[in-house]
């Protein structure tokens, strides 16, 4: 396992520290067969190995089969999974997994069907505000109702740091750290912070070079970055013309 890097005091989101990452190696630790198992980020390791949940691993053995096939159809068929998923949440109300599966669900569906996602996110969060994904889940929803300043809050607002949030915690699983990095990488390029946005796509970019989290990333930056130039452009023309 990599040797962990002494952690930082001045956390920073999305200028000097975010460049000065993106722009040096991060440690890595390495199995016997040689694939990258740890990576040591900030103060923090991201893991590619499976991360056991208590609350799920309590479960009855036949739900937890059950959970393993959902858990492929919320993928391919999300719609097919959101009565099953009601059921669940209703028998476990305190398995936050379930309640995040069955928002995701609910996304895919009717617009009703997605008042109701960001209505449960919002109470799942207020039930259970140390659940990772609930923070993550919500932030996201709040970029799809095009509400910004209420997503940057959730992810930048006093304390919105994850060994902060999460101080018990020193390892990051590599589905957390993907969705933290690239809804902050979101919200920085929807705010017009190009060159933080673009220090989250690099950092994406270490951990999974091919990841759609990266190619959705840099599509954005390119966007963004032709609206600019257009719109200096029409200025410039305006300027001349004055």
């Amino acid at each position: 396992m990599a040797k962990r890097r002494k952690p930082n005091r001045n956390p920073d989101h999305g200028k000097g520290l975010l460049k000065r990452l993106a722009e040096k190696r991060s440690q890595s630790g390495a199995s016997a067969e040689g694939e990258a198992e740890k990576y040591v980020m900030m103060d923090f390791e991201v893991s590619w190995d499976l991360m056991t949940d208590p609350l799920v691993e309590a479960l009855p053995e036949a739900t937890r089969e059950r959970m393993n096939e959902l858990f492929q159809l919320l993928h391919s068929k999300p719609k097919k999974a959101v009565q099953e998923l009601r059921d669940l949440t209703a028998l476990h109300p305190d398995v936050p997994c379930l309640t995040n599966w069955l928002i995701n669900c609910l996304r895919a569906g009717s617009k009703a069907d997605r008042r109701e996602a960001l209505e449960l996110c919002q109470e799942m969060f207020r039930r259970m505000p140390n659940y990772f994904f609930a923070r993550t889940t919500l932030a996201d929803l709040w970029l799809g109702e095009g509400e910004i300043e209420k997503a940057a809050e959730l992810m930048f607002g006093p304390g919105c740091v994850l060994t902060q949030l999460y101080p018990e915690r020193k390892t990051f699983h590599i589905s957390e750290v993907r969705h933290w990095f690239y809804l902050c990488g979101r919200i920085k390029i929807l705010l017009g912070e190009m060159e933080a946005g673009e220090a989250y796509r690099d950092l994406l970019r270490q951990l999974e070079p091919e990841s759609e989290a990266v190619e959705h990333l840099s599509v954005m930056l390119e966007d963004e970055m032709s609206m600019m130039m257009s719109f200096f452009s029409k200025m410039k023309r305006f300027d001349l013309r004055s």
